[in-house]
């Protein structure tokens, strides 16, 4: 058994520390809690395993890197809010790190975290908002009314917690800060990153395509880069769409006043491919809406990202993102 996440590794907690549950059949899921560890993140992984913890949560954020490790499955409930019903209904999110210690939360860290958050958001259909995303410390006392954090009152976030930023990341991964989002007639959603897809022959790109992680507005670990080139060298997309219709396109890239200010980007349309420029010295990390297509069904190569440009500077490819309409 995997995590659920698929950028996340699974590291099982005991399970004398979480309950079995087949959610979100038996409780529905509808809040994410966001929690800071008091400790460092192999601490809290190890803790989670140990069977005296009577604790979990199903997260945990590293700070370094962003890298996230899953210590329990999705469906079942994780002790980690001190309200059962809270817990019944939420995932729990760990950050590692200290909540009088700002240091702590890096912005690879926000980031990685905030891709998750999105990721559970439209999973799940909860709403993206502080009502639906809190800390831990704004989770009622079942005990006490009035009072919070818990059982325990517990604290965190904390105060360096900084929610505009966190909420503006988790937006834009969602790709509800965008226009253009469809009204779902066609119920299709999916990005294709150039990593994560790469293996599954959802992405696909020549040697010229290098490899980088240096910009930090990229979608997650990392993107590809390359010089413009009058030759046939494409980055390409695969996504097999449910049917002929009408699809909004999405790209992330890093931005950079490096980079190239006129990167052809194509899209298979009914009626053929249709080019589009975009300038990848702005607009980086977020999605960027390419407009609205009238696209073929199937499954082909729908995306392409070309070296041909007289646009000066890196072109890069990161991922791409379709909605039906």
């Amino acid at each position: 058994m995997g995590a659920d996440y698929p950028y996340a590794g699974y590291y099982p907690a005991s399970t004398a520390n979480y309950t079995p549950a087949n959610r979100p059949t038996d409780y529905s899921i509808d809040m994410v809690i966001i929690h800071v560890t008091q400790g460092s993140w192999s601490a809290t992984i190890n803790w989670f395993e140990n069977p005296a913890a009577q604790s979990s949560a199903h997260y945990v954020v590293r700070s370094s890197d962003g890298y996230i490790g899953q210590s329990v499955l999705e469906k079942d409930i994780a002790w980690h809010a001190g309200n059962w019903y809270y817990n019944e209904h939420s995932v729990g999110i760990e950050h590692e790190g200290y909540i009088d210690d700002p240091s702590w939360f890096t912005d690879v860290m926000y980031r990685s975290s905030a891709r998750l958050t999105a990721y559970l958001c439209e999973k799940y259909k909860i709403a993206i908002d502080r009502q639906h995303i809190i800390g831990h410390d704004e989770v009622p006392d079942p005990n006490n009314p009035g009072q919070y954090g818990g059982a325990d009152h517990h604290k965190d976030p904390g105060p360096y917690w900084n929610w505009d930023l966190y909420m503006s990341y988790v937006a834009q991964y969602a790709g509800s800060a965008t226009s253009g989002g469809g009204s779902g007639s066609i119920n299709y959603k999916r990005v294709i990153d150039n990593a994560d897809d790469t293996t599954s022959g959802r992405f696909s790109a020549s040697g010229n395509w290098r490899w980088s992680s240096w910009n930090p507005e990229r979608y997650y670990w990392n993107y590809r880069f390359t010089t413009p080139k009058a030759v046939n060298d494409t980055a390409k997309y695969r996504f097999d769409l449910p049917q002929s219709g009408s699809y909004d396109v999405y790209a992330w890239w890093p931005a950079n006043r490096g980079y190239n200010n006129s990167v052809p980007i194509g899209v298979l349309t009914t009626s053929g491919w249709r080019w589009v420029r975009v300038n990848q010295r702005k607009n980086g990390g977020r999605w960027n809406h390419l407009g609205t297509f009238d696209m073929p069904a199937g499954d082909q190569w729908n995306v392409l990202i070309s070296r041909w440009t007289a646009g000066k500077g890196y072109i890069i490819a990161d991922a791409i993102k379709i909605v039906g309409r």
